[in-house]
């Protein structure tokens, strides 16, 4: 078994419950090229952790098992899938059938992401340090009824690590009829669980849609980064008056509006536009045009891929909210929402009251909020969503 050694300092931080240990944390060389797993001393020689060990990644440890010695088996595993499975009991009496089962480090199963689309789960790797123990995991998941299909989707950092996994490899049961569907607080959703972002979808706004769905009664919407229709599928089950789509994906566009067709077959009384093309000109355009919205939704992928990127990622926070405020309508509101890791929610609630008042406009604020409760959240690091909503109003 591999031994790993660190700092006093960090050996505290892991202590308190951090899952991580870099490279260059550690104090001891480790030869061993190959992925596996690795034992954690503290400076008395003895045991502080078990954990996955990637040679290959800068993130090279991640803990399994704090403070006491386990075997990592089958049992080990069970054990904290039904822990999961107990979390998310309740999701599926709301007519719910696609939500989160495993949140990686935030369930025990660090660099690891389960979803849940019906009877086809859909298994997302972090670290390929998973790789020798997908096989097992598959066994676990199995033992959960309403499960046909699981599908693996790897990571950019995952991509191509084995000859044995690729992304989009059916790990159980036949091949998944794509598009996949399943039902959310009792509206219907085609997911491409192959080739769509993420695992197909992005299951950790759904509280977050429901929001907009309460308020959307006789408003124009506009759905900027719309992607497959998520809020705006809401947006029209709220009674929305008018609906507009903005996304730079063909193909997005299309799922979106087969999912408004999915669910509304048959109703005529709003209207229902999509704008293909870079958000930030579509918004300029429309503003040229003197376009207004009752309700302006901006929900874009993550701007900053990491730390280096973050300032950059803020002046485009700031700019999106400025160019949404100038067309919200009077008495209209705003709704924002960032995925970015590496932007902490203030210094994104802070850019987009910044952008808002470079419209000569303020923010009244309605809520703050984050994730489902399907993604937990253990630990500080993994708080990567954050979302604002509020009346924009005119400067005082």
């Amino acid at each position: 078994m591999i031994k790993l050694r660190i700092s006093k300092t960090l050996e505290t931080k892991i202590r308190k419950g951090f899952p991580w240990i870099f490279k260059y944390q550690l104090q001891n060389e480790v030869k061993e090229n190959s992925s596996s797993l690795a034992v954690l001393y503290d400076h008395k020689n003895r045991f502080l952790a078990i954990g996955l060990w990637d040679p290959d990644s800068d993130l090279c440890f991640r803990v399994l098992n704090l403070l006491e010695p386990v075997k990592i088996d089958f049992e080990f595993f069970l054990k904290r899938f039904q822990k999961a499975l107990l979390l998310r009991e309740g999701l599926s009496e709301q007519g719910t059938t696609g939500y989160r089962i495993l949140n990686g480090e935030n369930d025990g199963f660090p660099g690891l992401i389960l979803d849940r689309y019906d009877k086809t789960w859909v298994l997302k790797v972090y670290a390929k340090s998973w790789f020798s123990h997908l096989d097992r995991i598959v066994e676990v998941i199995k033992t959960e009824k309403n499960v046909e299909q699981i599908v693996l989707r790897l990571a950019r950092n995952t991509a191509n690590s084995s000859s044995n996994f690729m992304d989009g490899k059916v790990l159980y049961g036949s091949t998944p009829i794509t598009p996949v569907q399943f039902s959310e607080n009792g509206l219907k959703f085609n997911v491409d669980v192959v080739n769509g972002q993420k695992t197909g979808f992005f299951l950790d706004q759904r509280e977050n849609r429901f929001q907009i769905k309460r308020i959307s009664a006789g408003l124009s919407v506009l759905n900027v980064f719309s992607y497959t229709g998520g809020f705006s599928i809401y947006a029209i089950s709220g009674r929305c008056k008018k609906l507009l789509e903005i996304d730079s994906n063909k193909f997005a566009l299309k799922s979106s509006l087969q999912n408004l067709q999915l669910n509304f077959p048959d109703r005529r009384n709003f209207e229902y536009q999509q704008l293909e093309g870079d958000a930030f000109e579509k918004l300029k355009e429309l503003k040229l045009k003197n376009s207004q919205f009752d309700l302006v939704i901006l929900d874009p992928p993550a701007f900053a891929r990491n730390k280096k990127h973050r300032p950059q990622a803020l002046e485009a926070y700031s700019r999106l909210a400025e160019l949404g405020a100038q067309l919200v309508a009077p008495g209209g509101r705003l709704f924002a929402a960032s995925c970015s890791a590496h932007v902490s929610a203030e210094e994104f609630f802070k850019a987009v009251n910044s952008g808002i008042a470079s419209a000569q406009k303020m923010l009244a604020e309605i809520s703050r909020t984050g994730h489902a409760v399907d993604h937990p959240i253990a630990f500080a690091e993994f708080q990567y969503l954050k979302a604002i909503m509020g009346w924009v109003r005119e400067k005082k």
